[in-house]
Formats: C-alpha cells, structure tokens, sequence
C-alpha cells in the first residue's frame, strides 16, 4: 500500500488491533518485543462494516467443535459457531481485549483484510478470489482444535501452535501470526492473478517454489506497513538489513525456529525440487533486490557512502569485517532516522509495485526462475523508468537464475538453420536471399547510367 493511500485511509477506514510479530517472541532480556498490538486500518469503512467481522469479500464464523476441512469436506460451515464479533459503540473493533477470543476473530479478519488492501493498491485493481465461480466471499475460521492451520478452495482456517511435548498450545494461535496469514493469501493472490498450470506434462518444479517465494515476499511486503516493525527493525540493525533481522523470520514458531528464511545465501546449486527449499534463491534475490534498492537511495540521498553500500553486499568478494560495518551503519543512522525510515518505505513501495506488475504478466505454465527474471526486469521499466535493471540482474545472477543449459533461448541459429542461404557474390550482381535454399544472385538491370528497382 503506497504511503499515500495509508494516510487517507485514516478518515474513512474501520480501526483494528493486531499484532506486527508473534505475541511470545522475546528481547534478550524475556521482555515481548512487540508487548501490545498496533492499530491498523483497512479500507472498508464502519458503515459497511458487518458483525463477524464481515464484509463483502470475506466473513468469520467462529466454529464451535469444528475438524478441518479435506477432501471431501469444503466450504459453506453449517455448524454451530459463536455469535459474530461486533465493533464498538464508535464502530470500530479496537475496544477487544487481546486476550480474548473475540480478539481472534477481529484480527484474524483485520489481517487479512489488510494485506488484500496493500495488493490490491499494489495492483491498481480489484483483486478477485480464485475461487468466485463458486463463493463469492472467502470463509475465515480462527480457532478450531487442531495443532495446524490450512488454506483452501474458498477457505483460511486455523488451530494453534504445538508444545514442546507435542500437544496442543493455546496461547500460541494461528490466527493471530501476521506472518502466516498474509504468506497463505500470497498464494491466493498468485491462483487469482497467475493461475496454476494447465499441462498434464508440466511438473510445475519452478512455480511451485516461486508460490512459496511469493507468499513469503507478500508477508514481507505487508509486515513492512507496520510503524512499529519499521522502527523497530531500522532501530535494530540500523540499516544494515542484510544481518538476521525481523524479515528473515517470516511465519516464526518460536525464538530458534523459523519456517522461512527470506534473508539466505541459497543459490540453485544448493536446492532441489521441494517447494519450500526451491523457493529459497528466488525469495533471496528479490528480498537482496529490495535490499539494495534501499541502500541505493541512502548513497543518493548521500546517508551513507558508496563504499559502505559495496561492502555490505552479499555479492562475490564482499567478505570483510562485519563489526566495521555495522559500526559504520550506525553512525550513519545517528540522527538521520526519519531519513532512514523514508528509504526503506520507498523502497518497499518499489517492491511492491515491482511484484505486482510482475505476478500480472506471468504465465503459469512451464514456468522458470528465468522467467520471473525476466519478467523483473520488464516490470522494473514500468515501475522505476528502468532504474534498477543492474540491481535485480547482479542479485539474479548471484542466485545463479539463468536459462536452463538445454533452454532454447541458448540455441544458436545459422541461416542455414533458419533456411536462408545466399550464394558468393558476383561482379555487377545485387544479392538476394529466398527461403526454403532458393537464394540465386541477380544481375543488375543498368539503363543510362540510373539502377532500376528489380520486380
């Protein structure tokens, strides 16, 4: 969601509470480093806002003693759930305790409410569901007893995390991870605005990780309209995002273990066929991308100095002293926050006008890496003016994404292989080339010293 869209939201739009990161992530000292949530707010205003919460893309339904969904059960719910979460006297949903289980509800609806208004600000269009022929509203469930979460066709339902013995553990809902929400409704917007491969013969190797990779980078884009994240993650490092930080923690279980890695030095040598794995170079070049389109406009902005941009690059030969680095980070950044914070929101902007354009233009079928390359590359020439084409083909190229050594695009073609041939040329004769070998040479018709054309 650009900067300026945001800021008129503030008049019209209904007020929720969510929190940016996990409620049991912990500061070194045990303290939560996101101890209350921040309000947010989305674009469909209190007068259109519908007890559940609900509105016309989307609704809740607190099931009571739900399974998940499978195979041969789907969307509508027709059993017992609790009454629907009504707003405030003021209209607005910012009144639940966080604790309670209304809370779930409101902001399981408010996430995912608000990442579909960052994308489809994104877009510049209406975003339509995958699954419209058959629902016209996609069906939220937050809390069913099930140590697991899932999307589907028409659906998001949600358990709760595991204990360490295994069992269930209430205080750890699914609903309530940001990341996890907004990376599930990233593959909804790639079926809705890619689609999915029509081929039988098409295993699908490369779209399946680049699924993965966009539903990571759609919770990175969207963690990143958090004010608090945003200050607490440039108060962190500095500036110096290419150190573990809070992006690289998308869909967190616990402190240690972390479900996605968007910060990663993976190239394709490193991975194989499994989605989550493949998708790791693609997530890593265009989070690097990102990375460097921020360290960019710092350079411009002369907030820090070229040198300290190439030394904390991932790229080939960039091994240095890291303390040095981020020293230097941080006395660039002393002083400089509002600064700082600017780049990286403009930055995100670009990202995310960059992946919107991008997903627009893709084909799902026999899709490559290569292929989101070059759609990159081509989208970066509407969205930047062509500004950061060496950026994303240096990131690429690290990654190792390139045509496949058998892709056609590396084939060579003599005119013999495409069928044009010419003969050694003559004294007075002008050289013709036919198709299909039927090249001759013709004489030159010469009258009074002027050339007639040939027929």
């Amino acid at each position: 969601m650009s900067q300026q869209l945001d800021a008129q939201l503030a008049n019209v739009g209904t007020r929720f509470l969510i929190f940016p990161q996990p409620r049991f992530l912990t500061k070194d000292d045990g303290t939560p480093v996101f101890p209350e949530p921040e309000e947010v707010i989305v674009s469909v205003p209190p007068a259109e806002m519908q007890p559940g919460p609900a509105d016309d893309r989307m609704f809740v339904v607190d099931a009571v003693e739900k399974l998940p969904y499978n195979r041969l059960t789907r969307p509508p719910y027709r059993g017992p759930a609790r009454p629907p979460v009504s707003p405030g006297p003021d209209g607005h949903f910012t009144h639940l305790d966080p604790d309670s289980r209304e809370f779930s509800a409101a902001t399981m609806y408010a996430t995912v409410r608000r990442v579909l208004d960052i994308f489809e600000d994104y877009f510049g269009h209406h975003l339509e569901w995958h699954f419209d022929a058959t629902f016209s509203r996609l069906e939220l469930i937050p809390l069913i007893e099930w140590d697991n979460a899932q999307s589907g066709f028409g659906f998001l339902e949600f358990g709760y995390g595991r204990t360490p013995g295994g069992t269930i553990d209430h205080t750890r809902p699914y609903c309530q991870n940001f990341d996890v929400l907004a990376h599930e409704l990233g593959h909804s917007i790639v079926f809705s605005e890619v689609g999915v491969p029509s081929s039988p013969l098409d295993e699908g190797i490369d779209y399946g990780g680049m699924q993965e990779s966009s539903g990571d980078l759609t919770a990175i884009v969207a963690l990143l309209h958090f004010d608090s994240f945003v200050k607490h993650l440039l108060g962190t490092t500095k500036g110096n995002l290419l150190t573990v930080n809070g992006l690289d923690r998308v869909g967190e279980l616990s402190d240690s273990r972390q479900i996605r890695v968007a910060f990663n030095s993976r190239r394709m040598s490193d991975v194989g066929p499994e989605p989550h794995e493949r998708s790791l170079p693609l997530t890593g070049a265009i989070f690097d991308t990102m990375v460097e389109v921020f360290q960019q406009e710092l350079v411009q902005n002369g907030l820090i100095t070229a040198d300290l941009r190439d030394r904390s690059t991932q790229l080939p030969g960039s091994v240095t002293d890291l303390r040095q680095i981020q020293a230097d980070f941080e006395a660039a950044y002393q002083g400089q926050e509002k600064e700082f914070e600017r780049a990286l929101l403009n930055a995100r902007d670009y990202l995310g006008r960059l992946l919107a354009v991008t997903w627009g233009s893709l084909s799902p079928d026999f899709l490559t890496y290569h292929d989101v390359l070059r759609a990159l590359v081509r989208a970066d020439r509407t969205v930047s003016g062509g500004a950061n084409q060496a950026i994303i083909r240096a990131c690429f190229a690290w990654r190792e994404i390139a045509p496949s050594p058998d892709s056609v695009l590396l084939h060579q073609h003599t005119l013999q292989d495409c069928g044009l041939r010419t003969a050694q040329p003559v004294e007075d004769a002008t050289r013709t080339i036919f198709v299909n070998g039927a090249g001759a040479d013709r004489p030159r018709q010469v009258s009074s010293g002027k050339r007639k054309r040939s027929s």
